[in-house]
């Protein structure tokens, strides 16, 4: 199953051209990871007054078209992989069809791990059982598969 949520291009998100400056996405791609881990009860916040937080370690990101201010966003979440302390996070941000009949609406894919660690030192620690139950709807299935 894939976490899924509505936002808005801003006007802060863009460069003087009106089109989505690249490290803003990143901005956008944490707050669908903060959005998700609320949804499944572990408010990053939270979390983190309590000694953890899900830090990123890894992100590789293709930009495959522009997003503009004004632009719907429709932002997804899955999990590739849940391991002891880290997860692999598959995130992609769609934006409205480009022309009537268009399927192609993907923006930007990116592929993160993040790992479940100890605040401040970064010592990873194992994901509690809790937490990993609440996570395991958003893992792909095998069958699963993104080009």
């Amino acid at each position: 199953m894939k976490f899924t949520i509505q936002k808005q291009v801003r006007f802060h998100h863009c460069d003087p051209a009106g089109i989505v400056f690249y490290p803003q996405f990143f901005y956008l791609l944490h707050e669908v990871q903060e959005d998700f881990l609320a949804h499944i009860g572990f408010p990053e916040h939270i979390l983190i007054a309590g000694g953890t937080g899900v830090p990123i370690v890894d992100l590789k990101t293709e930009f495959l078209g522009m997003c503009r201010n004004g632009d719907p966003l429709t932002m997804t979440l899955e999990l590739t992989r849940i391991g002891n302390s880290s997860m692999g996070m598959l995130y992609e941000i769609h934006g409205a069809a480009p022309a009537p009949g268009s399927t192609s609406t993907i923006r930007l894919r990116a592929h993160g791990v993040v790992v479940y660690s100890q605040v401040p030192n970064g010592k990873p620690v194992r994901i509690p059982d809790d937490m990993r139950s609440a996570l395991m709807p958003y893992l792909q299935t095998p069958q699963e598969t993104h080009v």
